[in-house]
């Protein structure tokens, strides 16, 4: 490889990879792969119909699509905090790790949500659902493992939220 075209020093490309605060790129695609199955979902049971009606209009499955949506805001919400955080240049160690956990398993869940809603066909390439399912997992990976960034969130909220052992609560 040319030196032009080389990113960072020669030998530290683990180095950064073992770092669990790079950015928000992975919770970001989350986000949009749980805001995609919802989008398709809704699409699908709209249109798809039984017993004369669309599916779309069953509580039960209408409940389904709004635990969509909370997890694809909550995850989005997670996720802009982590970057303005990261942009005013604030440690952002515990905000992307909870982005990161939260976003990706919000994807994991959507689309085995949008699979299970499309029936048959969710398995099949004519609809997209069964490749957000392997998309969405890939990200519960890629960028760190979830239990890494476990680690990382607890050793941040330790940090955050514990007390030094001299001191006390009060309470005997």
């Amino acid at each position: 490889m040319s030196d032009e075209a080389r990113v960072g020093d020669v030998g530290e490309g683990y180095v950064d990879r073992g770092d669990l605060t790079t950015g928000v790129n992975v919770p970001a695609r989350a986000v949009g792969i749980a805001r995609a199955t919802l989008e398709d979902t809704v699409a699908y049971t709209t249109e798809r119909e039984q017993f004369g009606h669309p599916v779309a209009d069953f509580q039960g499955l209408r409940w389904r699509l709004g635990e969509m949506a909370e997890r694809v805001e909550t995850a989005r919400l997670l996720t802009l905090r982590a970057a303005d955080r990261a942009d005013r240049g604030r440690d952002a160690t515990r905000e992307f790790s909870m982005a990161k956990i939260h976003a990706t398993e919000a994807a994991v869940e959507n689309a085995n949500e949008a699979m299970q809603l499309h029936g048959g066909v969710g398995y099949t390439t004519e609809r997209d659902a069964e490749r957000y399912l392997r998309d969405a997992r890939l990200l519960t990976i890629a960028g760190g493992p979830n239990e890494g960034h476990r680690d990382t969130l607890a050793d941040a909220v330790v940090e955050r939220y514990g007390r030094s052992r001299g001191e006390t609560s009060g309470a005997t």
